[in-house]
């Protein structure tokens, strides 16, 4: 458990030194994915501390795409219970998922 507590507060103050010392990465990053099941276009718009995640997809059932769902989630950027966005040049990643730099 002390071990956990130390890691949990060593990426929080490196997320925080990292992530001051880069300028904003405010801005839109678009990503897309496809599979035999689904299409996929995936926005993250993060301005300030607030990301806001929008999604929509598209089913693919017997070779046919379905209309169009959407999706939408709102988090606190470095909130613990947020997803980790690595930051990078003109990009960002969440997970697998690399996201482009379209916008500001």
């Amino acid at each position: 458990m002390k071990k956990l507590l130390i890691g949990c507060i060593t990426l929080f103050v490196t997320t925080q030194i990292v992530g001051c010392g880069h300028g904003s990465h405010d801005g839109t990053y678009f990503a897309s994915e496809r599979s035999e099941y689904s299409v996929a276009e995936d926005t993250i718009t993060i301005n300030g501390n607030i990301v806001t995640n929008r999604v929509g997809y598209r089913r693919i059932l017997d070779g046919r795409l379905q209309p169009k769902k959407w999706s939408v989630k709102k988090w606190i950027l470095n909130d613990p219970y947020s997803p980790i966005i690595e930051m990078g040049d003109n990009q960002i990643a969440i997970g697998s998922t690399v996201y482009k730099k379209i916008g500001q």
